[in-house]
C-alpha cells in the first residue's frame, strides 16, 4: 500500500440549501429543495424562475469584504474545511497547496461595473479587481498560508471534480503533502441570461430523471475538501472521513454544449475512475448523478450509467433541485454529498422525481434509505464534453489506486502564434473612447487551415487555439490525446458582447450563439472537437503562470497512462476592456504593452519520439513568500532543478514594473548559487505583457535549448503571488 494515497480529513459547504455539513447533509437526507425566488440581481425576462440563491449575508459570516462573491463563498467553505481538518498550515511551508474549480469567477462583481457603464455612462472599475477565475485561489492561499501548488480550472460544470482529481495527482506524485480542492461560483447576469436563452432552464424548477423534465435550475454556493496523503493523516493524528479512490477524466469530442448522446464521453469517465481505482463495477453501491434535468443530459447519461454497469445500475440520484446547479462548484458539492452518504450509509433521494421516462428507463432513489456502502460514485460533465468522475471508500479500505510512473517527457511539436507587432488599438463603446498600443498577432495569417465553418463560426481565441493545434499535431485516431489549454481572461470578445448586449437590452433580445463560445474551456473543447482528443480536456486559469499550470496538467496525464498525447498550451486576446482599464490603472507605458497570442506543445513520452524538439525535465507551482527573498527563491528553484545543466535563465522580467526587481534579484541569487555565468534572457520585450506571455517564453525556451544546446530554465512570477518553473533540455 503506498502511504502517498489520498484521503479527505476535512469539508466545508455552503450553499442554498445551508451552510455547513451537517445543515446541508439534513436537507439532503430529506430531499428538501433550497430553490427559491431570485434576488439578488435584477431579471426582467427570467426573474420568476425558482433558483438556489444564497440569501444570507456572506461578510456578517466573515468573509472578507475586498473580495467577488465567488471569493467569498469559496473563502468560507475553505475556513469551515480547515476547522473540521484541524490543520494549521504554518506546519507545512509549500507543501500545501490549493486546486478549485471555477466557471463564474468575479463576473458577478464586474457586471456591476458593466452596468454602471451602459446604464449610466460612469466607469467605475474596482469590481473588476476580483474579475479573474483564480482570484478565489490567491484569496484562500494568501489568508491561510499555502505556498505550495495552486490553480484554477475553468472547465465549465466538471471543474470542480477535475480540481479534486488533480488535487490528488499532487499529492500522489509527491508535488504536495496537504491540498485544498474543491470548488465555488457565485450566480452571475451571465450564466443566467446564457442557459435561459439556450432554453435549458426549467421555470417550475429542475426534474431530473423526471419524464416531465424541462431543464436545469440555477444555483451558487462551494465546497472544499481537504485532501491529505494517508501517511501526513496518520502522522498528525487526523480523523480520515474516506479516501479518493478512483478518478477518471474524458471528453466527449463532439459538441460545444450538447452530450454526446449515446453518453460515450461519460461512459469514457467512468471506466476510467473505476480503473484507476482498481475496482470492478458492481463494487459500488451508489452514484450521485450530474443529472441536470434537462432532456438530453439525462438521457445521455442514463445510457451511460447502462453501458458501465452492464444494465445493473447501482442506487443513483441527483440532488440539483437542492442546490440549483451551482456550475464549476456543483462537483465539490456533490463530493460532500458522497462522503457524508458513506459516513451515514443512507442512500440521498432525488427531489423532483415523479414519473419514469420509459426512454431512460431508470428509476432514481425517490426516499432516503440505509443502504451498507463502501465505494460511491459521483459524475460530473460540463460544456464542451468534458467529464469528470469521482470514486469514494470508506477509510479502512485497502486502496489500489495506480501510482503514477516517473517519465522523461519530449516536445513532439510545437504551434506558435506571435509574436504580435505593435499596433494602435481603438477602444469602443460602452467604454469611453480612446486607442493604444498593444503587441496585436493582427489578423490570423494561417486562417487557411481551418474550414469555412470555422473561419466563419468561431471566436478569434478560439481559431488561434485551432490553428497552433493543428501545427503541433496531426489528429490521429489511434493515439489517445489529452487537451489541455489555460487561459487568463478567455474569450472576451465573446463573453464581452454577450453580456454587454443583456444588460444594455434588459434581456429581451438574447445573443444565444454566442454564450458557448464565452466560457474560459470553449478554445480546449473545440480542439478536442476538431483533433477527436477524447481523453482528458482541461483549462487551467492562473493569471501570469497559465501555461505551466497547463503543463503540469498535460504531463499529469501521461504519467498516468491516461494519455499518449498531450496537447498542452495557453491563448489570451488584447480586448477593449483589458487596454482600456489597464490604462485607468497606470499598468501600461511606453515600456509596458499589453499583448496577446497562442501556443501548443505536442508532449509525449520522450521513447516515443525519434527527434524531440527538446525535453522537459521539471515543472513546478508555488507561491513567493511576502516579504520577497531572492535567496529563499533560489533555494526553492534549486530543489528542483539541477543547475548544473542550466545554462540560461529566462525570465518574465520587462513586463509588469513591480515584478522586475524582483527578477532581477533572482537571476543574481541563482547566479550565486550555481558558482558559474548563468546567462539571463527575457522575452515580453518581443511580446508585451499577457496571462499566457509564459507560453511564448517556452517557445523561446525550447529554441534557446536546441540551439545553445544547454538547459534553459523558464520562471515566472504573477502580480498576484503565484510561480512557476519549467526547464527545457536538448
Amino acid at each position: 500500500m503506498s502511504a502517498r494515497h489520498p484521503v479527505i480529513t476535512g469539508l466545508g459547504i455552503v450553499s442554498a440549501a445551508g451552510f455547513g455539513v451537517d445543515e446541508v447533509w439534513r436537507a439532503v437526507a430529506s430531499g428538501t429543495s433550497g430553490l427559491t425566488p431570485l434576488t439578488l440581481f435584477q431579471s426582467p425576462r427570467y426573474g420568476q424562475n425558482p433558483t438556489g440563491e444564497i440569501q444570507r449575508d456572506l461578510i456578517a459570516l466573515g468573509a472578507p469584504t475586498r473580495s467577488s462573491r465567488s471569493d467569498k463563498l469559496g473563502w468560507l467553505a475553505a475556513r469551515d474545511a480547515i476547522a473540521d481538518a484541524k490543520i494549521n498550515f504554518e506546519n507545512y511551508a509549500e507543501r500545501a497547496g490549493i486546486i478549485l474549480g471555477t466557471s463564474v469567477g468575479g463576473s458577478y462583481d464586474s457586471e456591476q461595473f458593466l452596468t454602471t457603464l451602459i446604464k449610466r455612462g460612469k466607469m467605475r472599475a474596482r469590481p473588476t479587481r476580483f474579475h479573474e477565475c483564480s482570484s478565489t485561489v490567491d484569496l484562500i492561499a494568501e489568508s491561510f498560508g499555502l505556498l505550495g501548488p495552486g490553480m484554477a480550472l475553468a472547465t465549465a460544470c466538471s471543474s470542480s471534480a477535475l480540481a479534486i482529481a488533480q488535487a490528488a495527482e499532487m499529492i500522489m506524485s509527491g508535488a504536495a503533502d496537504v491540498m485544498l480542492a474543491g470548488g465555488a461560483d457565485s450566480l452571475s447576469r451571465m450564466t443566467w441570461g446564457g442557459f435561459h436563452a439556450l432554453l435549458l432552464v426549467d421555470a417550475a424548477g429542475c426534474r431530473p430523471f423526471d419524464v416531465t423534465r424541462a431543464g436545469m435550475s440555477h444555483g451558487e454556493g462551494a465546497a472544499i475538501l481537504v485532501l491529505e496523503s494517508e501517511e501526513n493523516a496518520i502522522r498528525r493524528g487526523a480523523k480520515i472521513l474516506a479516501r479518493l479512490s478512483g478518478w477518471g477524466m474524458s471528453c466527449d469530442a463532439y459538441h460545444a454544449t450538447a452530450p454526446h448522446p449515446q453518453g460515450a464521453g461519460a461512459t469514457a469517465a467512468m471506466q476510467a475512475a473505476l480503473r484507476r481505482a482498481n475496482l470492478e463495477p458492481s463494487a459500488i453501491g451508489y452514484v450521485n448523478a450530474h443529472g441536470t434535468g434537462t432532456r438530453d443530459n439525462d438521457l445521455a447519461e442514463a445510457i451511460a450509467l447502462k453501458t458501465v454497469f452492464h444494465n445493473r445500475v447501482p442506487p443513483f440520484s441527483s440532488t440539483k433541485r437542492i442546490f440549483g446547479h451551482a456550475l464549476a462548484a456543483s462537483g465539490a458539492m456533490e463530493a460532500v454529498v458522497c462522503i457524508e452518504a458513506l459516513r451515514h450509509q443512507t442512500l440521498p433521494p432525488n427531489p423532483g422525481f415523479g414519473k419514469c421516462d420509459p426512454t431512460i428507463g431508470l428509476e432514481p432513489v425517490t426516499e432516503k434509505r440505509h443502504a451498507p456502502l463502501t465505494h460511491v460514485m459521483s459524475n460530473s460533465f460540463g460544456f464542451g464534453g468534458n467529464n469528470g468522475v469521482l470514486i469514494f471508500s470508506r477509510p479502512e479500505i485497502v486502496p489500489q489506486t495506480r501510482v503514477p510512473e516517473k517519465i522523461q517527457i519530449g516536445i513532439a511539436g510545437l504551434g506558435v502564434i506571435g509574436p504580435g507587432v505593435v499596433t494602435m488599438k481603438e477602444i469602443t463603446a460602452p467604454l469611453p473612447p480612446g486607442r493604444g498600443p498593444v503587441f496585436s498577432c493582427g489578423e490570423l495569417a494561417d486562417a487557411a487551415m481551418l474550414t469555412p465553418n470555422q473561419r466563419r463560426r468561431l471566436s478569434r481565441l478560439q481559431k488561434m487555439a485551432l490553428i497552433t493545434a493543428r501545427k503541433s499535431h496531426a489528429p490521429d485516431a489511434a493515439q489517445r490525446v489529452s487537451v489541455t489549454i489555460g487561459t487568463g481572461l478567455g474569450c472576451l470578445e465573446d463573453a464581452g458582447a454577450f453580456i454587454e448586449n443583456l444588460i444594455s437590452k434588459d434581456e429581451r433580445e438574447p445573443m444565444p450563439s454566442r454564450f458557448p463560445n464565452s466560457v474560459h474551456n470553449s478554445p480546449a473543447g473545440q480542439v478536442a472537437i476538431d483533433q477527436g482528443a477524447q481523453a482528458m480536456n482541461s483549462a487551467p486559469t492562473v493569471s501570469e503562470i497559465t501555461f505551466e499550470c497547463a503543463l503540469w496538467s498535460g504531463i499529469s496525464q501521461l504519467a498516468i497512462d491516461e494519455a499518449d498525447c498531450a496537447l498542452v498550451g495557453a491563448v489570451d486576446e488584447a480586448d477593449k476592456y483589458l487596454l482600456s482599464i489597464g490604462q485607468r490603472w497606470g499598468a501600461w507605458d511606453e515600456n509596458i504593452l499589453p499583448g496577446e497570442g497562442a501556443v501548443m506543445a505536442n508532449l509525449q513520452r520522450a521513447e516515443k519520439i525519434s527527434t524531440p524538439l527538446a525535453r522537459v525535465t521539471a515543472v513546478k507551482l508555488g507561491r513567493w513568500r511576502k516579504p520577497f527573498d531572492a535567496d529563499r527563491e533560489a533555494e526553492w528553484i534549486a530543489a528542483a532543478v539541477d543547475l548544473k545543466r542550466v545554462g540560461i535563465f529566462l525570465s518574465g522580467a520587462r513586463g509588469f514594473r513591480q515584478l522586475e526587481p524582483m527578477y532581477q534579484s533572482v537571476a543574481a541569487a541563482l547566479q550565486k548559487r550555481a558558482g558559474k555565468n548563468l546567462e539571463h534572457q527575457t522575452y515580453k520585450q518581443l511580446c508585451g505583457e499577457f496571462h499566457s506571455a509564459s507560453a511564448f517564453g517556452f517557445s523561446v525556451a525550447v529554441n534557446l535549448a536546441r540551439e545553445k544546446n544547454c538547459g534553459v530554465l523558464l520562471y515566472t512570477l504573477s502580480q498576484r503571488g503565484a510561480k512557476a518553473l519549467c526547464v527545457m533540455q536538448p
